[in-house]
């Protein structure tokens, strides 16, 4: 950096778009206990490693198809 500059500083995060479903789901768990805030967690947790193993699943099958066919 030259004598004199300043770094510009970091912008600010941007907050997300007004989402109806969003702010009533988040103001639903505020309301909950802490243990059934982990539940939910967990359960939303094992839904996205459930959806990154069925993608994989999706992956491997195409490959596995495009060795089977005949050259």
């Amino acid at each position: 950096m030259f004598r004199g500059e300043s770094a510009a500083p970091a912008p600010a995060p941007s907050s997300p778009a007004h989402n109806p479903r969003e702010e009533a789901i988040l103001a639903l768990f505020r309301s909950l206990t802490e243990a059934e805030q982990r539940e939910i967690q967990d359960a939303a947790e094992e839904k996205k490693r459930l959806t990154v193993l069925e993608q994989r699943v999706q992956t491997l099958e195409a490959v596995v198809a495009d060795i089977k066919r005949p050259a």
